[in-house]
């Protein structure tokens, strides 16, 4: 009980609540403020809670800086029943963390049965001959030979050039499959 009682004091005495941002689940995005932790829950003070063995793994401390801001600018106004205004400050989704997928994106994820096909990338590059090679094998070290030879043919490819690869392969792959359909 003691140990509760230290967690809460120490909050109040720095005057700035620390916000938390939940990283995962369904409040994804979200901006908290723990109101106290026992033993097994951190309660919040919008009335929720986590398991506290999960902290690490839904939840991030938020910089004061950056949660002043997120707050600051966008905090809405809520009309409570007595026609009062109030400002919220918690429970605030991110639009920035928005990762809501589409629903044909859900779909596709929920499929239990997908086809699982390669997806072949081929690049043009420039190797020696088999004889420089040879040669190089015979006068250097083989593995110091083969380390030079992958460099220099690693050297030869961009990130823009894979990448453009990539998005073409994947291009062609949807193209033949679903050619017609």
């Amino acid at each position: 009980m003691q140990k509760d009682n230290i967690k809460e004091t120490l909050q109040e005495d720095s005057n700035e609540p620390l916000h938390w941002q939940w990283i995962k689940g369904d409040d994804i995005g979200n901006v908290v403020t723990i109101k106290s932790e026992d033993d097994k829950w951190i309660n919040f003070n919008n009335g929720t809670r986590l398991a506290k063995d999960l902290k690490s793994e839904f939840i991030k401390q938020l910089d004061s800086d950056i949660a002043g801001e997120l707050l600051k600018t966008q905090s809405s106004i809520a009309m409570t029943p007595s026609t009062a205004v109030q400002k919220v400050s918690v429970d605030i989704p991110i639009p920035a963390l928005d990762t809501t997928p589409s629903p044909i994106r859900v779909l596709f994820n929920k499929q239990k049965k997908n086809n699982k096909v390669k997806l072949l990338l081929e690049f043009p590059v420039n190797i020696p001959a088999k004889g420089v090679y040879e040669l190089m094998s015979a006068s250097f070290d083989p593995t110091e030979v083969n380390e030079e030879l992958h460099d220099f043919i690693l050297d030869q490819l961009s990130q823009d050039e894979i990448t453009d690869c990539l998005f073409d392969s994947i291009k062609s792959l949807i193209e033949s499959k679903y050619k017609g359909e």
